[in-house]
């Protein structure tokens, strides 16, 4: 959700573990309509509601770095990012647009996807080769670091999102798989989801939103199993290891931060009850996290998760996907405002290495 949503045994009789009692029959109507797809978050391409500037912060430490805007040359809303190393990247938006660096975003070249349908997820194992989706069912390789693209195409599907932990396989939020690097598809579970993140090749985290509800799924390669229920939507989920993630949402509502660091039990480290929409997470370390919410403020931790801090990047637009390929090193895309307009990229450097 944008990032390349960095084993064990099935977990069919782990216990959930309860945010609150008023949940149990959410869970239950969740499970007995686990085959239902509802489509309840907005893209990341939808304008969420304003920032709320008058919340304080719940944490005095942030990430100590700069962010600097980069030169894209397309007019088109950028709505993920997959960055396999800190100098290779692709960006993917609107109108099937793809743009690729392999000097950490000094340039960014545009390149010719075969589609027209928007790009909604992007997935990079390795600076070579990428997996890029569309919400039309389109699913796009390049074995040559962004520079060709062969596509197929899964009638009538809306895969949302993709996870690829390695060149060979890769699963759609909507539960496609591939174990052949893209030469064949098949849908393993009806899963429903509107993001996910595989670590590894056969482990996976998936959120989705049922009946006004937001759920984390889990999978150790022998189907999926229902971890929680939050009252309030979730969008996206990142994981720095196998069992350490972070699943981020919200909506109208309020917005919910909730932590991972056994890959079963989730704890939730943030709440807000005003309306807000978090829409991406991205890691640099396991200690320090970004949360973006479609302003170019983020909110920021650098203990795992337990303390956030409203941090501004003095950024101009609207960030919606980020991709955190190292420590010292993240990119966040989305929409310039009016005077520069189109596709916004941006590099954040930590402090350390200026």
């Amino acid at each position: 959700m944008g990032v390349d949503r960095p084993t064990g045994q099935g977990r069919a009789g782990q216990a959930i573990g309860w945010q609150r009692p008023s949940l149990v029959l959410a869970i239950l109507t969740l499970v007995a309509l686990s085959a239902t797809v509802l489509a309840a978050t907005p893209p990341r391409s939808v304008n969420p509601g304003p920032f709320d500037s008058t919340s304080p912060p719940m944490a005095t430490s942030v990430p100590h770095g700069r962010w600097a805007m980069q030169t894209t040359g397309v007019s088109a809303i950028l709505d993920d990012v997959s960055c396999a190393d800190g100098s290779h990247c692709i960006a993917v938006g609107a109108a099937g647009v793809i743009l690729s660096t392999s000097d950490a975003g000094t340039t960014w070249s545009s390149r010719d996807s075969g589609t027209t349908h928007p790009l909604v997820g992007v997935s990079c194992p390795t600076p070579a080769v990428c997996y890029a989706v569309s919400n039309f069912g389109d699913l796009l390789k390049t074995g040559d670091a962004g520079l060709t693209w062969s596509i197929s195409v899964l009638r009538g599907r809306t895969p949302f999102a993709i996870s690829c932990p390695t060149t060979v396989d890769c699963v759609t939020a909507d539960g496609f798989q591939t174990h052949d690097g893209g030469d064949s598809w098949q849908q393993a579970s009806r899963l429903g989801g509107v993001n996910l993140a595989c670590p590894a090749s056969s482990r996976c985290y998936a959120v989705r939103n049922q009946l006004g509800h937001g759920a984390i799924l889990g999978t150790s390669g022998a189907g999926w199993t229902l971890q929680t229920v939050t009252p309030y939507f979730l969008n996206a989920v990142i994981c720095t290891s196998v069992t350490a993630c972070v699943a981020v949402g919200g909506g109208e509502s309020g917005s919910n931060i909730l932590t991972t660091g056994d890959g079963h039990n989730w704890t939730v480290q943030q709440h807000q009850a005003t309306e807000q929409t978090l829409f991406d997470v991205g890691c640099a370390t396991v200690d320090v996290c970004f949360v973006l919410d479609g302003t170019a403020n983020l909110l920021t931790t650098t203990d795992r998760g337990q303390t956030w801090a409203w941090q501004s990047t003095g950024l101009v637009g609207s960030l919606y996907a980020i991709s955190c390929p190292a420590r010292d090193s993240c990119f966040v895309v989305g929409s310039g405002t009016a005077p520069t307009g189109g596709g916004l990229v941006a590099h954040y450097q930590s402090e350390m290495t200026r």
